[in-house]
């Protein structure tokens, strides 16, 4: 699974051992919504300023769309 945070950036996780995956992404503003394609090879991402800093001139609202890397996604193996 895949979280977005308020600094842009979007982290995929490793749920089972609750380990962190890989940064696969930085956004100009706030992360609103993420979505995985129907089979996880894609992701896209919507950028959107939530006025954490009150009103002020900010990055219009973009959504990302990106290929996902295995690696971004699979956890390491076990030595």
């Amino acid at each position: 699974f895949a979280t977005g945070g308020a600094d842009g950036t979007v982290v995929t996780w490793d749920g089972r051992n609750k380990k962190k995956l890989s940064g696969i992404a930085k956004c100009p503003t706030s992360v609103a919504r993420l979505a995985f394609n129907n089979d996880g090879t894609q992701i896209a991402m919507a950028s959107s300023y939530t006025y954490e800093e009150g009103e002020r001139d900010h990055p219009r609202e973009e959504i990302y769309v990106r290929d996902v890397l295995d690696n971004e996604v699979r956890p390491k193996a076990k030595k």
